[in-house]
């Protein structure tokens, strides 16, 4: 029952009462009237007992139904409260809408959005929400209102009427009827932060799944992983049957420069020739630092005679940038092993120890010079 209809039956009832009053009183002047002519004193005496037993019964039975009324009207308020109590305590905000207006919000759904509860009530839910995302959530509540689906669960964003953009969660349910119109239940939650934490530690996990595979000096791959794609060019090479070839590659007197010039001066030649290796790659090649001054290049689709006329181009554009550390021009070259899959080897063992036996001839050669295995 609601407080609508409990007050309805309390005006019903007095109304009963002072109706019964007005028809006793009808009845007692009757019979007063029609006693002096046709009744005796006895008779009009009874009558009149008669009448008022069943006024006062009926009075009783009146009086008591009002008072339990009034117990109901009691309970409701009292359920009322407690129920306003527990949606004012919530943790997210609740609101009812009735065509696209607000009938009812919580505190929370207020300080959410930085209004009052009473400006609230004057505003179209759609006032709220930004206008890119202002179509999502019509469709979503009409989709509610026609019972498409049983529940509702979007995200959009709105503003604050400080003017801060915030990010929203809006959950809901099929429109139920309240006063024979359609309503929407809604609860929402100010997800920003959340997005933002995700947002982080998104970021986070791309840097350290970067950090995990790429050399933090040159932003060259790394050793782990050369070992764990070589092993998958090999398989497709082999699958698809074209060669892959590879360069294997080691700066000379490197350990000179750091002592004579400093581990600073030693990085700068690490970072110059990693720019060597990604300017003469291609975006399917796979440039990696193999460790200390060893740098590895693995080439798809590649012939061995192709591997050669590109580790010679390097080692050309090496020694054509010597390095200026201060006032000093450090010039810097390096050795080239070329090794191919299948001719050199088979596996990724063979195929790197085919490529490093080639560098070591390059470099008892001389070094500053290529050799194919």
């Amino acid at each position: 029952m609601t407080d609508q209809d409990s007050q309805e039956n309390e005006h019903n009832l007095r109304a009963e009462i002072v109706r019964l009053n007005k028809v006793v009183e009808a009845l007692m002047n009757r019979v007063e009237r029609s006693s002096s002519i046709h009744s005796s004193d006895f008779n009009q005496f009874q009558t009149t007992i008669m009448l008022e037993n069943l006024v006062r019964e009926r009075t009783e039975a009146l009086e008591a139904a009002l008072s339990e009324n009034e117990k109901i009207n009691r309970a409701l308020h009292e359920a009322e409260e407690k129920f306003h109590r527990v949606l004012d305590q919530s943790l997210v905000g609740i609101a009812m809408i009735i065509e696209e207006r607000f009938h009812y919000v919580n505190h929370k759904f207020a300080d959410i959005f930085a209004y009052d509860v009473e400006r609230l009530l004057a505003i179209n839910i759609i006032e709220l929400i930004s206008e890119v995302d202002q179509p999502k959530l019509m469709e979503a509540m009409r989709g509610a209102l026609n019972k498409e689906f049983s529940q509702i669960n979007i995200t959009v964003n709105a503003q604050r009427r400080t003017g801060e953009v915030i990010a929203v969660e809006i959950s809901g349910s099929a429109a139920i009827e309240i006063n024979g119109k359609p309503a929407l239940i809604a609860v929402m939650a100010d997800i920003t932060e959340r997005l933002r934490s995700e947002r982080a530690v998104k970021v986070l996990h791309e840097q350290l799944q970067y950090q995990a595979i790429h050399d933090p000096l040159t932003g060259l791959y790394n050793r782990l992983f050369l070992n764990e794609s070589l092993d998958r060019e090999l398989l497709l090479a082999d699958r698809q049957g074209y060669p892959v070839s590879v360069i294997m590659t080691d700066l000379d007197h490197f350990k000179a420069i750091n002592d004579r010039y400093g581990h600073q001066a030693g990085d700068k030649v690490l970072k110059a020739f990693a720019d060597i290796m990604r300017r003469h790659s291609r975006a399917s090649d796979i440039d990696c630092r193999y460790g200390g001054e060893e740098f590895f290049l693995v080439l798809p689709d590649t012939s061995q005679e192709t591997a050669h006329q590109r580790a010679e181009q390097m080692r050309l554009s090496l020694i054509a940038q010597p390095l200026v550390i201060g006032e000093s021009i450090i010039p810097v070259s390096a050795s080239f092993g070329v090794a191919a899959y299948p001719a050199s080897g088979l596996s990724c063992a063979e195929l790197i120890g085919a490529a490093d036996k080639a560098l070591y001839a390059a470099k008892d050669a001389g070094r500053n010079r290529v050799i194919s295995a």
